[in-house]
């Protein structure tokens, strides 16, 4: 007998379970007899067994059916044909979550393919490991670079490249180094940056690597050819009026009367080729003092004091001018790994620019300092309201000895940023008919 009701189907068993113990009170205690009593006790047994197991069959399929998920086995299908209505329901919605579970693991498969596949279109090396040092991700670009595929722990790099592989170990996150490295024979230099990020309670680490040679010799060649343009410009300067006073002094010389009018001539040439001689030896001097930046001595400096000193050393400069002055620090204390002899030096000279600048009558200057968060860089900033910078000369401030002032050397702001460089931040101005802002990230 088949019943298409799993209600109806326990309730039948139920009740022959029922009928079953009544015959056997009644032939146990009322009419005796002890045949009738095994045989009805033996059909109980077995319709209660029976009804046991057809309760079972769906805690059963059900253990089943999750086991199969978490073993990620989504083919199986169940049978729901000639089961009843409610093993069919039941069965039915095993089938539905099994096509959506194999449509999500299907949808995020390609989803990842094509990731994967606009990672290996890249001409920037990625590369991807966990906290064991087993990498996830290396695409091609990477094992082109490397001249190693198949590379499944940082310890294969090892082996090709051992300045490589602890660069790829010590690089913090958020942060952006230029590494010389030989590989394979060919010196590269790569630019590195690393990123850091949790995922289902693992810690990885996201490296991305470009060769930058080309790019690095290029500016080379442009900041060598600016270079002596402005070498070349000094130079000329200073010989050109030489070389004629000499000249001069010769014709002098060689006529030989150095009375009155020829006398003070030829003192007047060389008081002139003293003084351009100077000038020479000064320029020297400035480029010597530009190659020769010492190496910073990063040390905790306590914010709020360092720049209190700086403020308590400009102020007074503006004792004979109307010019504003506006200090904005945190509140809250807060250190600084800096230089600070270095770091002083590059925002006093920045302030000292940025009063010249200024109207010495209406003239607003402020110094301020933003903390920086997670991956992002703390900002020194400089802001005046002078006329701003011209279009023609923003392009050449960072270049040596080159200068718009009547004295001079050139190199404060080239020395800035080489001090800056030093500390692995970047100095940057944007600049309008309105003032200057100079940004230092550190």
């Amino acid at each position: 007998m088949s019943f298409k009701n799993f209600r109806v189907q326990s309730l039948i068993r139920l009740l022959l379970i029922f009928v079953s113990l009544f015959g056997l009170v009644y032939y146990l205690f009322i009419e005796v007899n002890y045949i009738r009593v095994f045989f009805l006790g033996l059909f109980s047994l077995i319709i209660l067994m029976s009804l046991f197991a057809y309760i079972n069959r769906t805690n059963r399929d059900t253990r089943y059916f999750l086991e199969a998920i978490l073993n990620n086995d989504f083919t199986i299908k169940y049978n729901s044909s000639n089961q009843g209505k409610t093993f069919q329901e039941l069965y039915s919605t095993f089938n539905k979550v099994n096509d959506k579970f194999m449509e999500s693991t299907q949808s995020d498969a390609s989803q990842y393919q094509y990731i994967l596949t606009l990672i290996n279109q890249l001409q920037v090396g990625i590369l991807a490991y966990d906290e064991k040092e087993r990498i996830h991700l290396a695409n091609n670009a990477f094992e082109e670079l490397l001249g190693q595929s198949h590379i499944l722990n940082l310890s294969n790099i090892r082996a090709k490249n051992e300045i490589l592989f602890e660069q790829l170990q010590s690089i913090q996150n958020g942060e952006n180094v230029v590494q010389k490295i030989t590989i394979n024979n060919q010196v590269r230099r790569l630019s590195i940056s690393a990123t850091t990020f949790r995922l289902r309670a693992k810690h990885y680490k996201l490296i991305s690597l470009q060769d930058i040679h080309a790019e690095l010799d290029q500016n080379e060649m442009e900041a060598w050819q600016k270079l002596i343009r402005v070498l070349t410009h000094e130079i000329m300067n200073s010989v050109a009026p030489i070389t004629s006073l000499s000249s001069t002094m010769k014709q002098v010389v060689q006529q030989g009367d150095l009375q009155g009018q020829r006398k003070a001539t030829l003192e007047e040439g060389l008081d002139a080729i003293e003084a351009r001689s100077q000038g020479l030896m000064n320029f020297t001097q400035a480029y010597r003092a530009l190659t020769r930046v010492p190496l910073p001595n990063i040390k905790e400096v306590d914010g709020p004091n360092f720049f209190q000193r700086i403020s308590s050393l400009f102020e007074p400069t503006l004792a004979d001018t109307q010019i504003v002055w506006k200090l904005s620090i945190p509140q809250e204390d807060f250190k600084l790994l800096i230089d600070p002899d270095l770091i002083e030096q590059v925002i006093i000279n920045l302030l000292k620019n940025a009063k010249e600048a200024v109207d010495q009558n209406s003239g607003s200057i402020s110094l301020s300092y933003q903390e920086g968060h997670g991956a992002s860089q703390s900002t020194i900033k400089i802001v005046d309201n002078g006329s701003g910078i011209s279009d023609d000369i923003l392009e050449k401030v960072f270049i040596p000895f080159y200068t718009t002032k009547t004295e001079g050397s050139g190199i404060g702001l080239s020395l800035a940023r080489q001090i800056i460089q030093s500390h692995k931040g970047e100095l940057s101005l944007e600049t309008s008919s309105s003032g200057t802002s100079f940004y230092i990230k550190l």
